[in-house]
C-alpha cells in the first residue's frame, strides 16, 4: 500500500470555536482537531496555524488508519484532495 498522507491544511471550520481569531493558542487547536476532527490525540505530531489555515501533521499512521472514518473526513476535507 503506498504511503499514507501526513500532512493536511485546513481551511473551513465549524463555528463557535474562534478558528477566526488573529491568535489561537495550542491548546484550542488541539481541541479543535480531537473533538470536531475526531483525530486520535496519539496520532497528532504538529498543529500550526498559518494565514488562517490550521496545519495539521499526523505520525505513526498505520494501513488501517485509511479506512477510518476520521481518516477518510480528513481527506475529504483538507485543502488539496
Amino acid at each position: 500500500m503506498k504511503e499514507l498522507e501526513k500532512v493536511f491544511l485546513v481551511d473551513e471550520f465549524e463555528e463557535g470555536w474562534g478558528m477566526e481569531e488573529i491568535v489561537v493558542c495550542d491548546e484550542q487547536l488541539f481541541d479543535y482537531c480531537i473533538e470536531v476532527l475526531f483525530i486520535p490525540e496519539d496520532k497528532i505530531e504538529e498543529l500550526n496555524m498559518i494565514d488562517n489555515e490550521l496545519e495539521i501533521v499526523l505520525k505513526d499512521l498505520e494501513d488501517e488508519d485509511a479506512s477510518e472514518d476520521w481518516y477518510v473526513n480528513l481527506l475529504k476535507h483538507s485543502k488539496y484532495n
